[in-house]
């Protein structure tokens, strides 16, 4: 089985919620905690293109693809902001420093990279694209999914 759907929205902040629904919808009936997680992995990289890549709303488009398979959920970001690699420099955080210690940034991305099976970046001509591959297990039958 291989199902695929494509939404593109507007860089605001109003349309976050708009893609994460979409992630989240495709994604939920094969499985929950997947589903979950790709929502937190959309609404960062998309709250992060929006406030550092244009510094703001932005008429800018934002699209994500999601690739259903039987056992992997890929998602594919792109966005047109400036060339950045969010995987670039992803170091985990201090888990001793106090919050006020802690530098600002970057936190996001590094749950991705925890969250995410395999995650990758690549600049496409004047688009940024990020890969996200999540594993899943289908739910058991007559079951929850997990």
């Amino acid at each position: 089985m291989l199902v695929v759907e494509t939404r593109r929205v507007q860089a605001r902040l109003a349309e976050v919620q708009t893609l994460a629904d979409f992630v989240e919808t495709m994604v939920r009936p094969l499985n929950r905690g997947a589903s979950l997680k790709l929502r937190l992995m959309v609404e960062e990289l998309m709250v992060n293109t929006i406030c550092h890549g244009h510094s703001g709303d932005s008429d800018a488009w934002v699209e994500v693809t999601v690739r259903l398979g039987d056992d992997i959920v890929d998602v594919t970001y792109v966005d047109t902001a400036p060339a950045f690699d969010p995987f670039e420099d992803v170091e985990p955080p201090d888990a001793g420093a106090g919050v006020d210690a802690r530098p600002v940034g970057h936190l996001g991305v590094y749950i991705i990279t925890q969250l995410a099976d395999r995650y990758g970046y690549e600049r496409d001509g004047s688009c940024n694209r990020v890969m996200l591959h999540v594993q899943i297990s289908p739910p058991a039958a007559g079951g929850p999914s997990p």
